[in-house]
């Protein structure tokens, strides 16, 4: 019992100091930058893609879906030869997430013909042997652009290097910033000094919390670029 106590100490001890490095982390830039880190803003096309492939995410209406869908339309509209592909387990012949993914893309200009499905991948990694074997061989040093969640980026261009694909590009649904300015114009004059500190502050309202969600993002997504290695998914 004594032993187990110890253990239990020695966890909760360690667990206290990792969330107080991590929380004082988000005090720097250092989550940005590997959020960006993992979108791999570095890998650019060299010629027009033939593909533009969407990564599913959490189906749709979800955040990801939609943001993934909204960046898929955009460079559907930059290269109108290519061709756009869904990657999402699904029964492709109901609606469903699929259909409602498709439907969005068509929405936002994408022509039913462009569109098609890769239904069976059920992880990055199966995605993209599954669209490799749904494809062809051929297709493997065709330009392929990836459409994914920032953080989920270099995982799966990894994983589509990895099951052979020969030129792959990332195009990562990053938010963007809205034009105009938030800083307060109007304060609290009774308020306590704190108070106002806090309303005249952008990085206390918002840059923090930002940055804990990168941190949340990022540190799964680390976790799961340890496993990939691990298993041989990715190099």
């Amino acid at each position: 019992m004594d032993r187990i106590w110890l253990y239990t100490r020695r966890l909760l001890m360690t667990g206290g100091v990792v969330s107080g490095l991590l929380w004082l982390a988000c005090w720097t830039p250092y989550p940005y930058r590997l959020y960006i880190w993992l979108s791999m803003p570095d890998a650019v096309l060299d010629v027009d893609p033939d593909w533009i492939l969407v990564l599913g995410g959490g189906g749709i209406p979800s955040e990801s879906g939609l943001m993934r869908t909204f960046y898929a339309a955009r460079a559907a509209a930059e290269f109108p030869a290519a061709e756009v592909v869904i990657a999402l387990p699904g029964d492709p012949t109901r609606d469903g997430s699929l259909w409602r993914m498709r439907d969005e893309l068509e929405m936002r200009g994408v022509s039913r013909e462009r569109i098609r499905f890769e239904p069976k991948g059920a992880n990055t990694r199966s995605q993209a042997i599954e669209w490799a074997r749904q494809a062809g061989p051929d297709t493997l040093a065709q330009p392929l652009l990836i459409v994914t969640s920032p953080e989920h980026m270099r995982r799966s261009v990894r994983s589509f290097e990895r099951a052979g694909f020969l030129q792959v590009g990332s195009s990562a649904a990053l938010d963007t910033s809205i034009e105009g300015s938030l800083q307060l114009t109007e304060t609290g004059l009774d308020a306590p000094m704190v108070v106002r500190q806090v309303e005249d502050s952008l990085f206390v309202r918002y840059q923090f919390w930002h940055a804990l969600t990168y941190m949340n993002r990022s540190a799964r997504e680390l976790v799961a670029l340890v496993y990939y290695r691990l298993k041989g998914w990715i190099e």
